[in-house]
């Protein structure tokens, strides 16, 4: 099957070549480009700054974040927490030279802007790439450059899956970033998950319940519950992290309910990002119904880690 193609570049310049004759394409809405699967919408990537009322302006995230039969499993601007978003990667601190210039994690003294976005799709796959300036307030130059892709892909009609390979890439000297100022260090990649009553949390070892403080549950957390509503089947996602590669991995910051779910890094401590050595990390999310068993979570997690 012939591959689909699209550009959206920073003022939504659209070209496609066949994108709309096949099983897998985006579409953009105003600022928000989502995929579709045989026409249900499987994720769609924020592009454009959203905000209420001018408060909390974020951009580059996923949301919505959809179930195998449209339910949707994340939430944003959540009263309770107005800040959280989706799906997304972002940190307390911002320095640069030992001066903070922003609180990314709540969205005040920065602006993403989206340089570039790419798409494609093929028969069983589809891929999203964009460049993303971080430009703090009152300032022309970015001070960090971030490269985004996520993958999609699917194989059966009980899971889908979504790589995400994130790398920031100092454009100052003297760039650090840092999780929160307490003893739960949280920051890094997060999802704000429109809990269930009945969630659950397992991790390798079996279940795991959540705490204050991070909880060591190794590379993988299966969070599973009624997600979709009115079904007896049961819903839930699969987030995996490579505690390996992950400077200063503090461990997974887990909730069941009003909060975000997160393998924490690098903590309250800031970590710096010098100009020649850009940071990347990657994760998973495997969203399915039907449970997956222990053995083949810890399958798909090998071939991630390994990849």
């Amino acid at each position: 099957m012939q591959s689909g193609y699209l550009v959206f570049l920073s003022f939504f310049s659209y070209f496609s070549i066949g994108a709309y004759a096949q099983e897998l394409n985006f579409q953009r809405e105003g600022g928000i480009i989502t995929l579709y699967d045989n026409q249900t919408p499987r994720f769609s990537y924020q592009a454009k700054t959203r905000s209420i009322d001018g408060q909390y302006p974020r951009a580059n995230y996923v949301h919505p974040l959809y179930g195998l039969n449209e339910e949707v499993l994340t939430e944003d601007f959540p009263a309770d927490h107005l800040h959280q978003r989706g799906i997304f990667w972002s940190w307390h601190q911002l320095y640069v030279n030992q001066s903070r210039i922003g609180d990314p994690w709540l969205c005040e003294g920065l602006t993403w802007v989206i340089d570039t976005t790419i798409v494609k799709t093929h028969e069983k796959s589809a891929s999203l790439r964009s460049v993303v300036n971080w430009l703090p307030d009152n300032q022309q130059v970015p001070v960090l450059r971030e490269n985004v892709l996520i993958r999609y892909s699917k194989t059966t009609p009980d899971y889908y899956e979504l790589d995400f390979e994130i790398t920031l890439t100092a454009l100052v000297e003297g760039l650090q970033i840092g999780g929160s100022e307490d003893e739960k260090g949280y920051g890094g990649f997060s999802a704000r998950l429109n809990m269930p009553k009945d969630v659950q949390f397992f991790s390798y070892k079996g279940e795991v319940m959540p705490q204050k403080t991070p909880v060591e549950a190794g590379g993988w957390v299966n969070i599973k519950g009624s997600f979709a509503k009115g079904e007896n089947e049961q819903t839930g996602i699969v987030i995996m992290c490579d505690p390996l590669a992950l400077k200063a991995f503090r461990g997974w910051i887990l909730r069941s309910g009003n909060s975000m779910q997160n393998p924490a890094f690098p903590g309250r401590e800031p970590l710096a990002i010098p100009k020649e050595e850009p940071l990347h990390f990657k994760n998973k999310l495997i969203v399915y119904h039907h449970d997956p068993n222990h053995d083949w979570i810890e399958k798909q997690y090998r071939i991630f880690v390994d990849q």
